[in-house]
């Protein structure tokens, strides 16, 4: 049985227990992969992605005590990763992140309502794909992906199991562009009213 949620664009006022919450998912899934200094870089970091909403958008679902159950972000792709840097040299690249859905909540449809928003945002700001990367070890990562339409592009092999995947966006006709700037616009002003 599904259970009732909603959807919010994050803003000031979840801002902190946005990032609480993707802090303490990211400790679960990576554990001691990462070191104590990344995890304070990591949330430090989210501040300025959350607050840069021309480039950027956080959403998340929150249960009925408001609480986040399942959280998404897409921010300009900085070009930061060495294999990649020719590939996306300047071109307007939208990188999904931080998608994570708690374990009781997972296979009810949560992150592709969470990815369908974040698309709406990417399609909004004229990006024109939507980059992401993932490990082979995360929970249904990988999977969720692939069946979200997003193709490798490179698979490092590395001790991390980094795949890295990207899907077009250049696809979107005129009239859904029209469409997308509508739902995102009612979307987040209905979240600031909250």
């Amino acid at each position: 049985m599904s259970k009732e949620l909603h959807f919010k664009y994050v803003n000031n006022i979840f801002q902190k227990q946005t990032k609480d919450y993707i802090i303490k998912e990211y400790m679960k899934h990576y554990d001691n992969k990462l070191s104590k200094s990344r995890y304070e870089k990591l949330y430090k970091n989210m501040d300025s992605l959350i607050n840069d909403t021309k480039n950027n958008a956080f959403f998340i679902a929150l249960d009925t005590s408001n609480s986040i159950v399942a959280s998404i972000s897409i921010s300009i792709f900085d070009n930061r990763i060495k294999p990649l840097q020719q590939k996306y040299k300047n071109r307007k690249i939208a990188e999904i992140g931080r998608c994570y859905v708690k374990k009781e909540y997972r296979r009810q449809g949560i992150a592709s309502k969470l990815l369908s928003l974040a698309t709406l945002f990417a399609i909004n700001k004229e990006y024109e794909k939507m980059y992401l990367h993932t490990h082979y070890f995360l929970p249904g990562g990988f999977n969720f992906w692939k069946k979200m339409g997003f193709c490798i592009t490179l698979d490092e092999k590395d001790s991390l199991q980094t795949v890295h995947m990207e899907k077009s966006l250049q696809t979107i006709s005129k009239h859904n562009h029209k469409l997308a700037k509508i739902i995102l616009w009612i979307t987040i002003r209905l979240s600031s009213h909250y």
